[in-house]
C-alpha cells in the first residue's frame, strides 16, 4: 500500500490521452448522428452533368411550376413559389414558409415529399429552418429523384407528424 508522498503503482492518465479519447468519442457520436439522419451520404452523389456548357440546367422531363396559392398545415402557412430542374436528377422547390403562431417553430426539409403518378415518394434532403413568431422565410427544398420518376404532387408538412397538404403539379 502506498503511503503519502510515495509514488503509487498506477499513474493517473495523461491529460492529452483523455483529450484524444474525448475527441474520438465526439467524432463517433457525430458520425452516427449524420448517418442515421441522412445528413451525410457516404456513397457519393447521384449528380452527373449538371447542365450544358452554357450553364443551363439539364432537362429532366419534370414539371416546372410557378407560384401556387398558400396552404396551411399545423402552425405553418406555406406557398410553393417555383419547382425547377436543377440537375439531371435533382428538383428544387422554392417555398415561402410563414409561422402563424407566437411560438418558435421549425420547418424540416426531409418531411417534404414529391409524389409520382405511381404513388412513389421522394423525401427532401435534410434541412432545418427555424422561424421566430410570425416570421416568414423562403426555403429551397432539394429532391434527388430516381431515374424515370415524374413528380405529380408536392406534399408540404408543417412538422414530421402532420397530415400535410398536397399541391398538384402540372
Amino acid at each position: 500500500m502506498a503511503r503519502l508522498g510515495e509514488p503509487s503503482h498506477r499513474r493517473p492518465p495523461a491529460w492529452n490521452r483523455v483529450l484524444v479519447i474525448a475527441a474520438i468519442l465526439v467524432v463517433v457520436i457525430f458520425a452516427i448522428w449524420a448517418i442515421t439522419t441522412g445528413a451525410v451520404r457516404f456513397l457519393g452523389s447521384d449528380h452527373g452533368d449538371a447542365g450544358d456548357r452554357a450553364g443551363n440546367p439539364a432537362k429532366t422531363g419534370q414539371p416546372t411550376v410557378g407560384t401556387t396559392r398558400p396552404v396551411t398545415d399545423g402552425d405553418l402557412q406555406m406557398q410553393l413559389r417555383s419547382l425547377q430542374s436543377t440537375g439531371p436528377r435533382t428538383l428544387t422547390a422554392t417555398v415561402t414558409v410563414q409561422n402563424r403562431t407566437a411560438a418558435f417553430v421549425s420547418f424540416y426539409g426531409e418531411s417534404q415529399e414529391l409524389v409520382s403518378s405511381e404513388n412513389r415518394t421522394v423525401a427532401g434532403q435534410v434541412s432545418l429552418t427555424s422561424l421566430e413568431p410570425h416570421e416568414a422565410a423562403t426555403v429551397a427544398l432539394v429532391f434527388t429523384v430516381p431515374a424515370g420518376f415524374r413528380a405529380t404532387e408536392l406534399h408540404l408538412h408543417a412538422a414530421p407528424g402532420t397530415a400535410g397538404v398536397p399541391i398538384k403539379l402540372s
